[in-house]
């Protein structure tokens, strides 16, 4: 299982992308962090801040692929940082959830 995330300077990015989520059943639960601040460097050496939006779910890690190309063929031209955290240890309901998913 990984912790999928997702960052974005777009609100609307970052709620359509959690609908599209849930949509193709590639989670069962998408958090949307709202307007936390993204303080960057700029090339001059000054410090800037602007809203980022954070979206966050549990999946499989073998849908990662999967995910990205959606996003990609969903979003052209996004600006979006995508990671993803292993999960080592999740409690049984949360992990039965997660094996509901599509098949990998």
């Amino acid at each position: 299982m990984i912790l999928f995330n997702l960052l974005t300077l777009s609100a609307q990015h970052a709620q359509t992308a959690t609908e599209l989520v849930l949509t193709e059943c590639l989670a069962t639960d998408v958090f949307l962090d709202e307007a936390i601040g993204n303080h960057c460097l700029a090339a001059d050496g000054t410090i800037g801040t602007q809203p980022l939006y954070r979206v966050l779910f549990l999946t499989k890690a073998l849908l990662y692929r999967r995910i990205e190309l959606l996003l990609q063929a969903q979003f052209p031209g996004n600006d979006f940082r995508i990671y993803a955290t292993p999960v080592t240890h999740v409690n049984d309901s949360e992990a039965d959830r997660v094996r509901l998913l599509l098949p990998a």
